[in-house]
């Protein structure tokens, strides 16, 4: 469609429907709220929605219309106007305010008629601009406003991008703009309790307007109409018909107090905008709003003391007298941030250069591999010669983000880097781990109001075809870029530490999490050896197995389909077998694993499905990927995160290591390709049940501890206690639903997602959990107390003191909340597991530097620690992991640890 918005030359006045996008932003995007709990979903819709419409549109004018007590002219009319329409939802009522607070920020003129809607006022609005010789944009997604459409006045979507002018409304309606109110008349408005005219809809509307012009024309040669119905519908509602067109036309002639030469459109206050998004978490926004000092408009209100600004002053380090200068100044300094410029996987990068700052905050860059001609730089071995020393030196401190790939680059410099404190990627993630990341340049943004400068896409890991490799920038286009970084680190750092002192997490940074950042470096370097042999072989044998499995699915549905298609095979499901829907999406009826687990019930072809799902996935994630991913000593290098998950646990990616299923024979065979090196075993260690022991220890249940000290089966355990029979009584599908409680329970297990589970009736499931908790008091009471205690302090937290904000508890959404509810149960046992199994690492690592083994840790997945020892350590390496991982804590249960070895992980799992 052709863009209809007025041209660039034409003074244009944008008109916002602001009160239309607030609940529109309301319902489009899912409830949201801060760390602090304050709902935000509204107010962040709103606000893309405006920056949008200004960004698309670059009116000259602009201004926000709100509805101001809107039903009140409108009501004298009709008392049933809008009468049956229910307040705003409980969530949204406290983000109007927030809502006018976005357009003082955003310096927007905000209009409004006491008694009269938005519509009215933008009614109003658009004729007298039109009158001063201005383009009108209204921007909105209600089509009521089609009725003040002309050459003049035009309408944006902004959400659909959809442009509106008269050729489009003829298009789309067959009407022209000027009887849009008449057509209103006659299918009337449901939403507003606008009487219709009975039997009316749009087309019969449409046939009338065409034939008639419009409702007066019409009700004068009433007798013309065709349609007997038709006509006495009309006769028997004259008057309502008369009154639906006053509701539904916008006044145009309100009494504004205003020029449309006063709406000049002005820059945002950039300040109060970066402090209210920084409020609201809004970070993605704090983005496009103006570098600080670049439109800071005056406030009435005394403005909050702002950081100083960055130092960016960069000192080129390129010869060897300015290195040892620079070496001798971080000793005596005592501390260091360093951002290294280094392009690829930091285990494999070698560093281009690298920016440090200084506490004095001198800048400085040194260039080592600059692949520009007539570059000045120091070579590598210089750096290292000088460096090497206060590098390593763990009484110098070192600053950063993402200390973990600095240890890694400079490793491949020959430098094993000590002193590793103020990484503030790890401390931002501590104080807040809910949060989706925690980027240099969106930290200084927020709390230093700085924008850091840009750096080239390979700086940042996104080099296109058409960009420079970073070796290939001058040595003068990185250094400041790479030096503020650190500088903005450095700054960073004291308030990160003082927030994590107040919050009581500072212990556990600095005995848990920055300890094991170099163990994290050292596991990936290592890496671990891929049989690509094996892995070919299995992948062979999928192939089949998917080709078999596809047949499978054929024979199921009676035909050919694309299985991939969502739409084919819902048509299958659902047209061509007539199987039930069970719920629905935005595109139509739902195919997802838990529809099709549902359907399996009735048909065989559900259950076909999801075993090819499996299949085409684990082949695709693992067997045709992993290959790919060797590096050039043969291994496989995963990347371990520490600040990317809720609840502490590492997470891996290039592989993910932690989504190759444990149970299943396919995912024991992939783990097979995993193998050890030439004289060499694999070492397994995995903690046994540690989730359901820390459960027994935190809720202090007695019948859980009794179970687990004398070492039963849990499961047959629960089994006899909530089928009330002896345990050696206890049949495999009691023990069967025992499990699935056992384990559920944590994650806040419901009657309905057990029944669903298990396949039996709802009122049975919640029998069961019913006699679970008469026999586990303790647990209901862990269950209860946890989220009472997390309503009041507005956190979790696990034994070690690792907090995660649980500000969906309070939502009015009860979806929302059900779901905070069982994240809250579940953070404190997840969570302590994963601090558990990260002092494993630390106590093993001492352990095996004790005993001077050449046994090395490779891979944390889960529960489990994987090593790679020497034949001859083997059993002396099992025995002491062993006992390192299970004394690591003094609980009310023993810690059971399972220990095994072998040529491959398979083998040793």
């Amino acid at each position: 469609m052709a863009d209809t918005s007025p041209p660039r030359s034409a003074p244009t006045l944008v008109l916002i429907d602001a009160s239309g996008f607030i609940f529109r932003a309301y319902h489009a995007i899912p409830p949201l709220t801060t760390s602090k709990g304050v709902p935000t979903n509204a107010v962040l819709g709103f606000t893309r929605m405006v920056l949008k419409a200004l960004r698309d549109l670059k009116p000259t004018h602009v201004a926000l219309a709100f509805d101001k007590e809107s039903r009140a002219e409108r009501q004298k009319l009709d008392p049933n106007y809008k009468a049956h329409r229910e307040g705003p939802p409980e969530d949204l009522v406290p983000q109007f305010g927030l809502i006018r607070r976005v357009t003082e920020a955003l310096n927007l003129p905000v209009l409004e008629m006491p008694g009269w809607e938005a519509d009215d006022v933008i009614g109003t609005l658009s004729q007298k601009a039109r009158a001063e010789g201005f383009q009108v944009q209204v921007v909105t997604g209600d089509k009521d406003f089609i009725q003040i459409v002309d050459e003049d006045v035009r309408l944006f979507d902004p959400m659909k991008e959809v442009h509106t002018g008269p050729a489009e409304v003829k298009e789309r309606l067959g009407i022209e703009p000027r009887q849009m109110r008449d057509y209103l008349a006659l299918i009337g408005d449901a939403v507003d309790n606008v009487a219709k005219v009975p039997g009316i809809g749009p087309k019969t509307a449409t046939e009338l307007i065409q034939q008639f012009g419009d409702v007066d024309t019409l009700l004068s040669r009433l007798e013309e109409v065709k349609k007997p119905k038709i006509r006495d519908a009309i006769a028997s509602h004259r008057e309502s018909l008369l009154l639906a067109r006053q509701l539904v036309s916008f006044k145009m002639d309100l009494p504004l107090d205003v020029r449309v030469s006063e709406l000049t459109r002005k820059a945002p206050d950039a300040a109060k905008a970066r402090e209210l998004f920084t409020e609201l978490e809004f970070y993605a926004l704090l983005k496009e709003l103006p570098a600080q000092g670049a439109s800071e408009s005056a406030s009435a209100e005394p403005a909050k003391e702002k950081p100083a600004p960055l130092a960016t002053a960069t000192a080129l380090v390129t010869t060897d007298a300015e290195l040892v200068a620079l070496a001798e100044a971080v000793r005596a300094a005592g501390s260091v941030s360093v951002i290294p410029a280094y392009e690829g996987m930091p285990f494999a990068a070698k560093l281009v250069g690298v920016g440090l700052a200084l506490p004095d905050a001198t800048l400085h860059y040194v260039p080592l591999r600059h692949a520009v001609l007539g570059a000045t730089q120091v070579r590598p071995d210089a750096f290292t010669a000088a460096m090497k020393g206060v590098l390593e030196d763990p009484a110098v401190k070192k600053g950063g983000h993402d200390l973990k790939a600095l240890t890694l680059v400079l490793a491949n410099e020959g430098i094993d880097l000590g002193g590793a404190h103020d990484d503030v990627e790890l401390l931002s993630y501590l104080l807040n781990p809910s949060r989706r990341e925690h980027a240099l340049v969106d930290l200084a943004r927020e709390r230093l109001a700085s924008e850091l400068p840009g750096l080239p896409p390979a700086a940042e890991g996104k080099r296109g075809k058409k960009d420079r490799p970073l070796a290939d920038h001058s040595p003068e286009e990185l250094a400041s870029g790479f030096a503020v970084r650190a500088e903005a680190a450095r700054r960073l750092a004291p308030e990160l530490w003082k927030e994590l002192e107040e919050a009581k997490l500072a212990q556990l940074a600095r005995e848990l999490e920055l300890p094991l950042l170099p163990i994290l470096a050292r596991m990936e370097r290592r890496g671990v050896s891929l049989d690509t042999q094996e892995l070919a072989r299995i992948s062979v044998k999928v192939d089949a197995a998917v080709e078999s499995q596809v047949k499978e699915v054929y024979k199921h549905a009676g035909r050919e389909f694309n299985i991939g298609s969502n739409p084919q095979l819902v048509q299958v499901l659902f047209t061509d077998l007539n199987l039930p829907i069970i719920k629905r999406g935005k595109t139509g009826p739902s195919a997802d694993q838990e529809v099709l687990e549902k359907l399996a019930e009735e048909h065989p072809l559900p259950n076909a499905i999801i075993e090819y799902r499996s299949l085409s996935k684990l082949k695709s994630t693992y067997l045709d990927t992993l290959p790919t991913l060797v590096a050039a000593d043969k291994r496989i290098h995963t990347t371990y995160h520490q600040a990317a998950t809720a609840t502490g646990r590492l997470s891996s990616t290039d592989p993910n290591l932690q989504n190759i299923p444990v149970r299943t024979e396919l995912g024991r065979e992939i783990r097979r390709a995993f193998v050890a090196a030439e004289g060499h075993q694999l070492v397994s260690a995995d903690y046994s049940q540690v989730e359901l022991r820390l459960l027994a220890h935190i809720a202090d249940d007695p019948v859980l501890i009794e179970a687990f000290r004398q070492d039963e089966d849990v499961h047959s355990r629960t089994a006899a206690e909530v089928f009330g029979v002896a345990p050696d009584q206890v049949d495999r599908e009691q023990r069967r639903v025992a499990k699935m409680v056992n384990f559920g329970i944590a994650y806040g297990l419901s009657p309905h997602g057990l029944s669903t589970r298990l396949g039996i009736p709802q009122e049975t499931a919640r029998d069961i959990i019913e006699r679970y908790f008469t026999r586990y008091a303790g647990i209901r009471r862990y269950l209860e107390d946890t989220v009472n205690n997390a309503r009041k302090t507005g956190y979790v937290e696990t034994l070690y003191g690792r907090r995660r904000y649980m500000a969906d508890l309070m939502s009015k959404n009860r979806a929302v909340a059900q779901a905070a509810e069982r994240a809250a149960i579940n953070m404190p046992i997840q969570g302590t597991a994963a601090d558990l199994i990260k002092k494993a690492m630390l106590v093993v690592e001492a352990d095996l530097r004790a005993k001077g083994l050449r046994t090395v840790m490779l891979l944390q997945v889960h529960d489990e620690l994987l090593l790679e020892a020497p034949d001859a350590e083997v059993e002396q390496v099992k025995g002491l992991v062993a006992a390192g991982m299970a004394n690591v804590a003094t609980l009310k249960v023993p810690l059971k640890v399972d220990v095994g070895s072998g040529r491959s992980w398979a083998d040793a799992h």
